[in-house]
């Protein structure tokens, strides 16, 4: 079933949990070469790692600094820029990642907010067999294999979130 959205998103406790239930696997650059398939980035470090290693990033979402505010980074022109708050999953990201992903070209997603919660609609809009990689504070890099079994995770997560179809 198609959701169709025309507000932002507010994330609830229960809405939280279910999303750290997501089935991620914390990932090597080595282990991220391996997949050979398309590759979706959210965070500023993941992407600049994944870019010094020469790998093909098809989306990347950023917000132009770090959790920590120990490093901030740089816009970059032909980038789209959105806004997005905290705890939020914001009609303009949804917008930008659907055109993003139908478009079929490479883009870079710069948030002014925050960036963390856009694996979310990266999910519901990606191809099945995409890798979607973010970055895990303190930990390293997660990777996320866009299946069927995410998707419906995902798709009811919206679809309780929007509160219509």
């Amino acid at each position: 079933m198609q959701l169709k959205f025309d507000h932002d998103l507010v994330l609830n406790q229960e809405s939280i949990n279910r999303i750290k239930e997501f089935s991620h696997s914390i990932c090597s650059i080595d282990d991220i070469k391996k997949h050979g398939g398309r590759i979706i980035t959210v965070g500023d470090v993941t992407t600049e790692n994944l870019e010094r290693a020469g790998l093909d990033i098809f989306i990347e979402v950023v917000d132009l600094k770090t959790k920590r505010g120990e490093k901030t980074y740089n816009h970059r022109e032909n980038s789209i820029s959105i806004e997005n708050r905290p705890g939020t999953i914001s009609l303009s990201l949804i917008r930008a990642i659907e055109s993003s992903i139908k478009s079929n070209k490479k883009t870079r997603i710069e948030i002014n907010g925050e960036e963390d919660l856009a694996v979310i609609p990266i999910i519901f809009y990606g191809d099945i067999n995409t890798l979607v990689v973010y970055g895990v504070p303190d930990t390293g890099m997660a990777c996320i294999f866009i299946n069927t079994e995410i998707k419906s995770m995902v798709t009811d997560i919206l679809r309780d979130l929007n509160g219509k179809t």
